[in-house]
């Protein structure tokens, strides 16, 4: 739990108080200040789905270094690495799904959906797992999904009608999921060159 200031602490920060004018959304003289919101749908997922995960790997990285702000972190981490694992197999199964008429799924938060979509794709594909890395991702998946069913336990406290939610651990080691995020990040990639050079060399 972050240390609570005390009232002299308190007195005596530098407040940014709301002031007239203020607008949240402005554009910068430099365009090298700003910046950029692709326009185009799949640019923006591609930088979305990096982003997410990019931003979860800072906030580790950072409450390694801070232990005060371990604690508030956790929340937007599990959900940043959760939204990273969503976006990636939606990207996967609108890229390359349609070749093999599977088609893309926006409809569901629901991983383990997704992931058997995701599966039934790449059996289409007739791809091998030397390396048996299926399902390994599969288990981290599915886990995320056993956790966070809807993408909703790690942005509220209490589910719609007001009842408290559940959390699944008391305690997290924050630096390994980081880790294994990023093994799971590289499958994907691996995934998505393989993938792709099967769509640009047969009649699918």
């Amino acid at each position: 739990m972050a240390k609570r200031k005390s009232f002299e602490e308190i007195l005596n920060s530098e407040f940014r108080w709301p002031t007239k004018g203020d607008k949240p959304f402005v554009v910068s003289d430099d365009p090298f200040d700003n910046a950029n919101i692709a326009d185009n749908e799949r640019t923006r997922l591609v930088l979305m789905v990096t982003g997410y995960k990019e931003a979860a790997d800072l906030m580790v990285e950072r409450s390694a270094e801070d232990r005060s702000i371990r604690d508030t972190l956790v929340f937007p981490v599990i959900f940043n690495y959760r939204q990273f694992l969503e976006l990636s197999l939606k990207y996967q199964l609108a890229v390359y799904g349609p070749p093999v008429s599977i088609q893309p799924n926006w409809k569901t938060h629901d991983l383990a959906t997704l992931w058997s979509e995701f599966l039934a794709m790449l059996e289409r594909y007739g791809t091998e797992d030397p390396d048996e890395a299926d399902p390994v991702v599969g288990e981290i998946v599915l886990e995320f999904a056993k956790i966070d069913p809807a993408s909703y336990s790690y942005r509220y406290p209490v589910d719609r009608k007001g009842n408290p939610i559940p959390v699944a651990y008391s305690d997290l080691h924050l630096p390994t999921l980081a880790d294994v995020m990023q093994a799971v990040d590289d499958y994907f990639t691996g995934c998505n060159g393989y993938l792709g050079s099967l769509v640009s060399t047969s009649p699918y």
